[in-house]
């Protein structure tokens, strides 16, 4: 059944505001704490729509590597299993 976006329950639309608090300071420890063989990753990191979580990386610093995109994967993937949403379109 289509209905307008704006009618749906928040919870459909994406995250609370409590839950985008905590949130974003989940990203920002995993940011600081992300790195490539050691070596510190320059990355930031937008939610947009309240619902979507882009990374970000400049790689002129360092590049990433399999390990840090692992890493990244795993950390949405335990954010998803907090939250109880799907963030991944695997």
């Amino acid at each position: 059944m289509l209905v307008e976006f704006n009618t749906l329950p928040d919870e459909s639309r994406g995250f609370s505001q409590e839950e985008l608090q905590q949130l974003r300071q989940e990203l920002d420890a995993f940011i600081a704490e992300w790195t490539a063989h050691g070596s510190d990753l320059r990355a930031g990191y937008e939610i947009r729509y309240n619902r979507f979580i882009v990374l970000a990386l400049d790689q002129t610093l360092n590049a990433a590597t399999g390990c840090s995109i692992d890493a990244s994967v795993r950390f949405i993937q335990q954010l998803e299993q907090k939250y109880k949403v799907e963030l991944l379109d695997k």
